[in-house]
């Protein structure tokens, strides 16, 4: 790498533009925007004459308008900054193929829309139907607030928000608070009186901190509204803000000095949520409303659902180490998973592991290796979920917080994958973890052992006679054997497998496909002897060489 690197033709090699870079232009394109248009409507004063209209700030003084389109701005670039810190730790990954293209593209849309849309959250009606609230709720307020801004920047004849589409526009805007705060309240109740086990084993100060942020916002928004509708008077057209509007007549005939006084107040708090709300995202889980859409949309890939990652030919590789040991040795799209996890732990939930009492625990897997991948980054960045101040990541090595127990407590069954509301793929990690214990340490379990040299002498896992596979189709005379070196005379060739040629209990599911394939008047021949075991039991343990 280093000769590459210092050779002339690097040299002239055009730099691409990376995501991470993406992420700061983008926040910071963002800042511009809203510092811009802090500065412009001092210069134009451009004003709405229309009497049924809400006047941008209201009772608040020139100063805290100067703070407010000063620390929003700062905030936002900084987020930029702190997101685009979390991708470089994603760009350290080997390639992966997900680029988008014509024959995918529709694919890629529809599993994006299923993600936002909820419908993977949605198969826990519950949990669903609160994100749901939370989510589109809060969509729904950052539209409106954005919508009032771009009316502040327009010429007077170009205003729009006025008469009855100002009447509609505090309607919605109402109801969407409401649905927010709804949805913000239940779910402080699902976690703090409710407390379903999966939830309950993983709440941290930070989810406190994040609920407390979003109810601020959203009381603070009704609050400043109140005292808004009352200071002007309680004209009939606010009667649209169906919340806002009864709230202000508690208020009704106060003085005017104290409404003011009030106002502000509440209009500050406001304010100092949204600032709380900027300052948490990127370093607490809230990340996951950016992170996950996009691993939703990346959800499609080049390979089946349910088959391994491939390996280059290991007779033929230069390679000197294979499988998943450090941080650099998942692609970046398993890297990007990482900080997509909204710790549901529904994959906890339906893990059959799990419920059996053994170590493994599927979400604990990806936050132990986003904590690895956290700590090790250049710079550091906060782990996907607070941990314990003792725990310490010492190098990029996944076994520093993964115990090989763990990973051989997988069944590899894939149900942690398809219950994951936001797609992160888990089996892929635990497989490429596996292949790094089999091949490179030789750290597997014993009774894996003895299965790899069964397999190896008698071309099946559990070191039966080999001559005895074509037993289980004694007294079906419809079943032929096909004798090595013979032509194959039957119309199909049934391929059996190892479980079922020689599990007791899978005998009898291979014998009642026989008989239902003869009834379907399907003629099938089997290899019996001549059939050898595919190593698929190997290549899921990771011993891939076998």
């Amino acid at each position: 790498m280093s000769a590459a690197t210092d050779s002339p033709e690097a040299d002239t090699t055009p730099k691409r533009f990376k995501p991470n870079q993406l992420a700061l232009v983008l926040f910071t394109a963002v800042a511009l925007f809203t510092l811009v248009s802090g500065i412009l409507p001092q210069i134009t004063k451009w004003e709405n004459d229309n009497a049924v209209h809400r006047t941008v700030f209201v009772n608040i003084p020139g100063p805290i308008q100067i703070v407010f389109y000063t620390v929003i701005p700062v905030l936002l670039i900084w987020v930029g900054i702190m997101f685009s810190f979390r991708m470089k730790n994603w760009e350290r990954g080997a390639p992966s193929q997900r680029r988008t293209t014509t024959k995918n593209a529709k694919q890629r849309l529809k599993d994006f829309r299923a993600g936002v849309y909820m419908q993977t959250l949605l198969r826990d009606a519950g949990a669903g139907l609160m994100h749901s609230m939370i989510y589109f709720g809060f969509l729904v307020l950052l539209g409106v607030t954005t919508v009032l801004e771009i009316d502040h920047q327009l010429p007077e004849q170009l205003k729009f928000l006025h008469g009855t589409t100002y009447k509609a526009y505090a309607f919605i805007g109402d109801l969407a608070g409401l649905v927010f705060l709804g949805g913000i309240v239940w779910a402080i109740v699902r976690r703090y009186v409710q407390r379903p086990y999966r939830i309950r084993i993983k709440s941290k100060p930070e989810h406190a901190i994040i609920l407390g942020v979003f109810f601020a916002i959203g009381v603070t928004g009704f609050g400043a509204e109140m005292f808004r509708i009352a200071l002007e008077g309680g004209p009939d057209y606010e009667q649209w803000s169906f919340i806002g509007y009864p709230l202000s007549t508690l208020v009704d005939g106060w003085s005017q000095s104290s409404l003011e006084v009030w106002h502000q107040w509440w209009w500050i708090g406001h304010v100092a949520a949204f600032v709380a709300f900027l300052a948490i995202l990127p370093i607490t889980m809230l990340r996951h409303i950016f992170t996950s859409p996009i691993n939703m949309y990346l959800k499609d890939k080049d390979r089946p659902k349910g088959a391994m990652r491939p390996m280059p030919n290991l007779m033929e590789t230069e390679l000197e180490s294979f499988g998943a040991s450090v941080v650099e040795d998942f692609t970046w799209k398993q890297l990007l998973d990482l900080d997509a996890c909204t710790m549901c732990g529904r994959c906890t939930s339906v893990c059959p592991a799990h419920a059996t009492g053994k170590s493994l625990d599927p979400r604990e897997i990806v936050l132990k290796a986003g904590a690895v991948m956290a700590a090790s980054g250049a710079p550091a960045t906060s782990p996907p979920l607070s941990e314990d101040k003792e725990i310490t990541v010492p190098a990029n090595n996944l076994f520093d917080r993964i115990t090989a127990e763990e990973i051989w407590a997988c069944t590899t069954c894939k149900a942690c994958d398809e219950i994951c509301p936001v797609n992160i793929e888990i089996t892929d990690k635990i497989f490429d973890m596996r292949r790094y214990l089999s091949l490179m340490e030789s750290n597997f379990p014993a009774e894996l052992g003895n299965a790899y040299r069964a397999m190896e002498n008698q071309f099946n896992p559990w070191g039966l006679n080999q001559g005895e596979r074509g037993d289980w189709a004694e007294g079906l005379e419809f079943v032929d054997i096909v004798d090595p070196g013979e032509a194959l005379k039957s119309e199909y060739l049934y391929w059996v497998g190892c479980a079922g040629s020689f599990d007791d209990k899978n005998k009898k599911v291979t014998q009642s496909m026989a008989k239902l394939l003869r009834r379907a008047g399907i003629d099938v021949a089997i290899l019996g002897p001549s059939e050898m075991c595919t190593g698929d039991s190997a290549r899921r343990s990771g011993n891939e060489y076998l």
